[in-house]
């Protein structure tokens, strides 16, 4: 099951759906990323679309999925890039 925390449901009600990203596009970039990434600092995963210019992170638990936020950057190359090389993003 994919949940969504309070913040990520908000931040696409009042940001992001104005860039066209919906709770279907995030569900989507989670079933099938484009990249698939570790956040070694909250141990958390990170699916990147880069086609929608998102990185959606969340948290997994058995079956369930839970999405802390979502991430739109219109720069999304350079911004997994810099957390690779600092080595947060694995």
């Amino acid at each position: 099951m994919i949940s969504f925390t309070d913040h990520a449901k908000d931040k696409i009600l009042r940001e992001l759906h104005k860039l066209g990203v919906t709770e279907e596009t995030v569900t989507g970039t989670i079933k099938r990323p484009d990249d698939l990434l570790y956040d070694s600092q909250t141990d958390r995963y990170i699916a990147i679309g880069w086609s929608q210019k998102i990185a959606v992170v969340y948290e997994k638990k058995d079956s369930d999925i839970l999405i802390i936020t979502v991430i739109y950057s219109s720069a999304l190359t350079d911004t997994v890039d810099r957390r690779r090389r600092s080595g947060r993003w694995i």
